[in-house]
């Protein structure tokens, strides 16, 4: 095979470090590229050029390549050089074993460190990996290790049975010893998580939308609404799963097609959450980084996800909605500073009939400021958002900045009776 014959995708040379902040930098500017030119007859990603990479970023390149590979029946191969200390960790984790037969390598499963690099297709590829999840950390059987046990375990089973990705996911986690925190990561190049709603929330209209909706309890494109005889704990794996990551002082980050979601503070009422559109990652990536003995009580912990996930069940409004700290760095967000006309219950019904329902029926993001108001009465709530509440999908368009305590309250108040995530046109 003569030399132009081979495709190379040269990974940035700059570390892949810094946990969340580089995963939002990295996914906004990374053009992930899902052709190759007619003449390419080999692919090879080239890592000699980088200095660190961090397990997430490792899982995320293996399944783009794996894809790639799989699709155009071409042969793919990882370039590394022996005297890279970040080449040598990639090729320990078995990065050209997977790649050559689309399955785990074999060397990691009973480490204390790592697992490398795992190829989840079945159930049972689940399970090995849960296993070797098992292993990592100071030591197996504490309740963090629980948590991450059930955590991989929820999202091993949405990649088998909802992302529809020829190549399956691929899956790593590590222990580092010098910060006491372990990193879990699973990428797949399937459908995505709004075409994975779509049949039964067809009523979404974007990939961010499809990330807080899926983030909410009871929310699953596996059963239609309102079929909780069918199955009460459907829909509750990235839920729960993301309710243990912050809950356990560590952070939460998804990312699907072009859109991403971090959690890494308080989300009791989410926010703290980042949104951040991005190139295009054609599947779901989700990474999970907990404090290696950031679960003290991992029953008492299910116990609160349940307790949230049962409230939601009975009153699902309250539980989408979205208030953030600042407004996020979203094109084509409408902002409408309510703090403005605080309390005038006429011209918050000509705001709500003239600019928030045209924009959320649309399918526009829209964040309510209420900036300089240090409350909100029930009926003003009422006046502006109770027939905006009422459209399939308001929630997952709506979010709330600068709210005050009782600003909150009576927005939570108003949505109890107005508002239900399960609406479908």
């Amino acid at each position: 095979m003569s030399l132009p014959d081979i495709y190379v995708i040269r990974v940035p040379s700059s570390g892949l470090s810094g946990g969340g902040a580089d995963m939002r930098s990295r996914l906004q500017t990374w053009e992930w590229r899902s052709t190759l030119p007619d003449w390419a007859h080999e692919l090879v990603i080239d890592f000699t050029g980088n200095r660190f990479i961090e397990p997430w970023s490792l899982s995320q390149y293996t399944a783009y390549v794996l894809k790639i590979g799989r699709e155009l029946g071409i042969p793919i191969r990882a370039e590394l050089s022996g005297s890279n200390p970040s080449n040598v960790y990639i090729d320990s984790m078995g990065i050209n074993y997977v790649l050559k037969n689309c399955e785990s390598t074999q060397d990691w499963d009973e480490s204390r460190q790592n697992t490398g690099l795992h190829v989840i297709k079945t159930h049972q590829d689940v399970t090995r990996f849960v296993h070797s999840v098992g292993q990592l950390g100071p030591g197996p059987g504490d309740e963090t290790m629980d948590a991450l046990r059930y955590g991989m375990a929820e999202l091993g089973r949405n990649v088998v049975q909802h992302s529809n990705s020829a190549i399956g996911g691929v899956a790593i986690a590590q222990f580092f010893p010098d910060r006491g925190a372990i990193q879990i990561s699973i990428s797949d190049c399937g459908c995505g998580i709004l075409s994975s709603l779509m049949t039964t929330y067809p009523e979404l209209k974007n990939d961010l939308e499809g990330l807080k909706l899926a983030l909410l309890p009871h929310v699953s494109g596996a059963f239609r609404h309102g079929m909780y005889s069918a199955s009460e704990n459907a829909g509750l794996g990235l839920f729960f799963t993301k309710e243990i990551c912050w809950r356990s002082g560590g952070s939460f980050w998804i990312a699907s097609n072009r859109a991403l979601i971090g959690v890494t503070d308080n989300e009791a009422s989410g926010n703290q959450r980042i949104y951040r559109q991005i190139n295009n990652w054609q599947g779901t990536s989700v990474t999970m980084d907990l404090p290696a003995t950031g679960v003290v009580d991992f029953g008492g912990l299910l116990e609160v996800c349940r307790s949230l996930a049962t409230e939601a069940q009975k009153c699902s409004g309250p539980s989408g909605l979205d208030f953030l700290v600042e407004i996020p760095e979203l094109d084509g967000l409408q902002i409408i500073s309510v703090g403005d006309f605080n309390e005038d219950v006429e011209v918050a019904a000509n705001v709500r009939k003239n600019k928030l329902l045209p924009a959320v029926m649309n399918g526009e993001l829209v964040v309510l400021d209420f900036a300089g108001s240090r409350f909100a009465t029930q009926s003003f709530i009422h006046a502006l958002l109770n027939d905006v509440f009422r459209v399939p999908a308001s929630l997952c368009r709506l979010s709330f900045v600068n709210c005050t305590r009782s600003t909150e309250e009576a927005i939570r108040a108003v949505a109890a009776y107005s508002a239900s995530y399960r609406q479908c046109v």
